[in-house]
């Protein structure tokens, strides 16, 4: 777990946040009363939220959270800021052999997918991590996963061989058809883009960061000084 020191710690898109609660719940930036219980009830459970991108309207002294909500909820994804002073723990993103390990119901087919998908990103030397609806039903026990829902993965590589070799292990077990996958690369200098455009090669990639989304060539994304 990294402890928070001060307002100026970075929060990385996609860690899993822990809240003083109810000191949070004074101090909280949410958009109105609904969302407000929602996040409310998570908290109390001791449950982590996610760190996200800065929206427009955020504080730039604050943390960016959010909260996805379960699909039988009319409002999915909810956001909000608190200052760091109240965030009590922060941690990267849950890895998918952790997520394996808590023996979270999954649709028919797809564990022996993910183990072997696990293991041979293992022996790439690359550990995989999770966020959207498989992270939240790990985190909450509440089900949010579908049989055609995508499984969110995040690959960061620290070598340019580990990433031409995590596309295309992503790439030939997406094609299987056994489960579907999604999910970002995450480049050495924090920025993101979805691995699938990475793969369609086109000129123009759509780049996040805590920072927010722009567009950037693909050419500028890949070169990359802090390559190993």
């Amino acid at each position: 777990m990294i402890a928070p020191q001060s307002s100026s710690f970075v929060f990385k898109r996609h860690s899993r946040v822990w809240l003083n609660w109810p000191e949070a719940a004074e101090r909280m930036h949410v958009r109105d009363g609904v969302q407000a219980a929602a996040i409310h009830q998570h908290a109390a459970r001791g449950l982590p939220f996610v760190a996200r991108s800065r929206q427009p309207g955020d504080r730039l002294d604050m943390v960016q959270l959010g909260l996805r909500l379960p699909r039988t909820t009319d409002q999915r994804s909810l956001a909000f800021c608190v200052p760091a002073s109240v965030v009590r723990e922060a941690s990267d993103a849950m890895t998918l052999s952790e997520a394996l390990l808590q023996q979270t119901p999954l649709p028919a087919g797809w564990y022996d997918t993910l183990i072997h998908l696990q293991t041979d990103a293992a022996k790439l030397g690359l550990t995989l991590r999770i966020y959207g609806s498989l992270a939240w039903q790990c985190v909450t026990g509440t089900p949010y996963l579908a049989d055609n829902s995508d499984v969110d993965l995040l690959l960061a590589p620290a070598t340019l061989e580990q990433a031409h070799a995590g596309l295309r292990l992503l790439d030939a077990v997406e094609k299987e058809g056994r489960v579907r996958l999604d999910g970002e690369m995450i480049f050495p200098d924090g920025r993101a883009v979805a691995w699938k455009e990475l793969l369609a090669n086109t000129r123009l990639v759509m780049v996040k960061s805590n920072e927010g989304v722009a567009l950037a060539t693909l050419e500028s994304v890949w070169k990359q000084s802090a390559w190993h």
